[in-house]
């Protein structure tokens, strides 16, 4: 299950490859332990990140750093891992106007976005408890047979 978090925005141009550790710090915080593996674009590989993260025991999936070589799509990102990412970006962007934010106040376009990223995993929230209840329903019917099953008579 995929899930958006707010972590921090930012209005300034900045070098977002430089958040990685307070990212992968923050997940460590909310969840209680670290991810195996990080997957990131391009610009969160650099040396620095990648020190960090080996230090702790997690793999980073991004492009490799230099002339790739012949095992270098082993560390590659595939399509299949990336579009779970993607599609919640395009999700947001596209379904729920994220990319159409024109607020005037810092404050005002934050508490947009945040409504936003709320609607996203309240969505997924409302399938998961769907598909629950479908279980147990199953689950009834299931056990009802069972016991209409053991009370026939002829």
């Amino acid at each position: 299950m995929s899930l958006a978090f707010i972590d921090e925005t930012e209005w300034n141009a900045y070098n977002e490859g430089t958040r990685l550790p307070s990212s992968v710090e923050k997940c460590r915080e909310r969840f209680g332990y670290y991810s195996k593996k990080v997957l990131a674009d391009k610009i969160y590989g650099n040396c620095e990140n990648r020190r960090y993260l080996k230090g702790r025991g997690i793999t980073l999936v991004v492009k490799p750093l230099g002339r790739p070589s012949a095992h270098a799509s082993q560390n590659g990102v595939s399509p299949e891992e990336r579009n779970p990412i993607e599609g919640k970006f395009s999700q947001g962007k596209i379904g729920y106007g994220l990319n159409c934010i024109m607020a005037g106040l810092s404050a005002t376009s934050k508490f947009w976005i945040a409504s936003i990223i709320l609607g996203l995993n309240l969505v997924k929230l409302t399938e998961l408890a769907r598909l629950w209840m479908q279980l147990i329903l199953i689950w009834l019917i299931h056990n009802q047979k069972l016991k209409n099953k053991d009370s026939l008579t002829f």
